[in-house]
């Protein structure tokens, strides 16, 4: 009998057909889509942001006959930069006669173009290298252009959106002033990782998105569904998760990619036709905090004295984070208010009202290896 493969991935995003408890969010997106608005996706990393939004895309294109385009702005520095990640997503994503259509449209693309223009919000000021402008709203207008020629209307996705905050130019001005004007032709999802940045984007009065697009929260995977999810996985490969779902639920409270990880290395350590118990547990969960070590303290290096004391206060969970933070060294007034929300800013902690401290550590093995001493620091 050939030896069964892993089923849980937790270091890529899965494809659409495997995403789990996403589908109020996915309906939401899309509706909103059709309805001929925009939508604003906020999720901490490794939330299952970029599976969602595959499963949309796929639903935009199957069930609507849309064509979708997902453009990762992740690092982007420059206009002329933001245009290139554009294009290339256009001739990777789309499909038949409108891949087609783009191979020679692209092939018309010009360096300068003249500006789309548009009304830009009172008080936002652009300066923008005269140089990179044209290219970038050229290739932001290819959804009116393949409206006019097919009639097709497009989904467009721009993840990690928040980076274009790094670029010198005021690129949301920009990109804002062409599409606009896109009417029927085209619905956009913007999605970012840094709650901080994305709200400077879509709440600040001076900014050009200000109010232009429908927010979308990503919530914890519900315990129930994360439970069926693994128990048929193990049992569809010969294994069965036993007394370790309990703890590995837990530990895990909904956070994908940190369930996943877990299951991965549960699952690897359950011989077939054996059933996970508390050792197969025990034996899992200090695998994965030994491989995760370096990773957490990078992520409590890279904090604040006042911001270590907040989140040691919110993993601790007991109390208050002004009561706790002193406890762990810290003083009562703004600091504390200052550290948490840039915490939260960082998307390290999130709003919890169950918590006695109305907040928790978004990553739990964050909280688990903060509560636990912080070893290896």
């Amino acid at each position: 009998m050939n030896e069964s493969r892993n089923p849980f991935r937790y270091s890529e995003p899965v494809p659409p057909e495997e995403l789990l408890n996403r589908d109020d969010e996915a309906r939401a997106l899309l509706e909103t889509a059709v309805s001929g608005n925009n939508s604003r996706l906020v999720a901490p990393r490794r939330y299952g942001k970029t599976s969602l939004l595959a499963r949309v895309a796929q639903e935009a294109r199957e069930q609507k006959g849309w064509a979708a385009v997902y453009v990762d702005f992740f690092g982007v520095l420059t206009l002329d930069d933001i245009a290139q990640r554009i294009e290339r997503a256009y001739a990777a994503e789309l499909q038949g006669r409108l891949a087609t259509w783009f191979a020679g449209v692209r092939r018309l693309l010009r360096p300068t173009l003249q500006v789309g223009g548009g009304s830009i919000p009172a008080g936002v000021e652009v300066t923008i290298d005269p140089q990179a402008e044209p290219p970038l709203v050229e290739r932001l207008a290819l959804p009116t252009r393949l409206y006019e020629k097919h009639g097709t209307r497009t989904l467009v996705i721009f993840d990690e959106f928040q980076d274009i905050l790094s670029v010198k130019e005021r690129a949301d001005a920009v990109i804002r002033s062409e599409i606009q004007h896109h009417g029927d032709a085209a619905s956009y999802v913007f999605a970012g990782s840094h709650v901080g940045m994305m709200g400077e984007l879509f709440t600040d009065r001076r900014r050009a998105f200000y109010g232009q697009a429908g927010a979308v929260d990503l919530p914890p995977l519900r315990a129930d569904d994360v439970a069926g999810y693994l128990s048929e996985r193990f049992e569809a490969t010969g294994r069965r998760i036993g007394a370790a779902l309990g703890p590995l639920l837990d530990t895990t409270a909904g956070h994908p990619q940190r369930t996943m990880l877990l299951a991965y290395v549960l699952w690897e350590l359950t011989a077939e036709d054996e059933t996970a118990g508390e050792e197969t547990w025990l034996a899992t969960y200090d695998r994965v905090m030994s491989d995760v070590r370096d990773e957490l303290r990078a992520v409590w290096s890279a904090l604040s004295s006042s911001q270590r004391r907040v989140l040691a206060a919110v993993a601790e969970g007991r109390e208050g984070i002004y009561a706790a933070g002193r406890r762990h060294g810290g003083s009562r007034g703004g600091a504390a208010v200052s550290a948490a929300e840039a915490l939260v800013d960082r998307g390290e902690i999130t709003e919890d009202p169950s918590t006695a401290s109305g907040m928790r550590v978004i990553d739990p093995l964050l909280a688990a290896w903060v509560n636990e001493g912080r070893p290896g620091v």
